[in-house]
């Protein structure tokens, strides 16, 4: 009912065939209208020309068969094919994406420490391994958090377009921040209850949550825009 309701259906798990498909319409559109206007100005000229006796009714036959063949190449020329749409980094982003880029594969294994810690955390346990997270996420995730706002996201701004396009991502990462400070907040109570403890792992999954989300975003949003040699290098 979907597909039959819709006017597009995609069938890919990626945005870009969306840029495609858009890009596409527009570039037949304007054959479409090309060929129409070429044929329909050429044989009103005929026409004239033949209603002034400049043109006999064999030539004007042929005349109009050249004008049909005419517009129907132009029309055709929609078919050659279309450079896919992918905006990119410009050359100059390089150096920066790539030491980000670098970073951000690096961190990725905070998510999964994340998750296991909270998995194995009880009541009367010791906190060491959370508090070693915390060390790592104020001392290497929170500051990865802010080069990216300062540095990656107004040059994938620029390639992206449109208004505000990082926006979401940058909500993320005020979520993560306040997340991670409300871990210390937990870490910091003197004589932690089972219910802290049971607390404070919701807040290891909540993290977990919001960087595991917010990884797959970047690189979905952000890190796609690398330019294909960067990410042969990369490999």
């Amino acid at each position: 009912a979907s597909s039959e309701a819709a006017q597009v259906v995609m069938m890919t798990d990626s945005l870009d065939a969306l840029a495609d498909t858009m890009l596409i319409s527009q570039r037949a559109h304007r054959y479409a209208l090309a060929a129409a206007a070429t044929g329909m100005g050429l044989s009103l000229a005929a026409m004239l020309l033949a209603a002034v006796g400049l043109l006999t009714p064999v030539a004007g036959a042929v005349v109009q068969e050249g004008i049909d063949v005419l517009a129907m190449l132009i029309a055709l020329a929609a078919a050659i094919p279309l450079r896919r749409h992918r905006p990119t980094f410009a050359l100059t982003d390089g150096t920066t994406v790539n030491e980000l880029h670098a970073e951000h594969q690096h961190l990725k294994e905070i998510a999964d420490q994340l998750r296991a810690t909270a998995d194995t955390l009880t009541p009367g346990q010791s906190l060491e391994a959370v508090h070693t997270l915390l060390v790592r996420l104020e001392f290497e995730q929170l500051p990865h958090e802010r080069a990216e706002e300062q540095r990656l996201y107004p040059l994938a701004a620029r390639a992206l377009g449109g208004v505000d396009p990082m926006a979401a991502l940058s909500r993320a990462h005020a979520e993560i921040e306040r997340q991670v400070h409300y871990l210390r907040g937990m870490l910091e109570i003197e004589s932690m209850e089972d219910d802290d403890v049971i607390e404070l792992r919701r807040v290891l999954y909540g993290l977990y949550a919001v960087l595991r989300l917010h990884n797959a975003q970047e690189e979905e949003i952000v890190f796609s825009l690398r330019r294909p040699a960067e990410d042969s290098e990369a490999a």
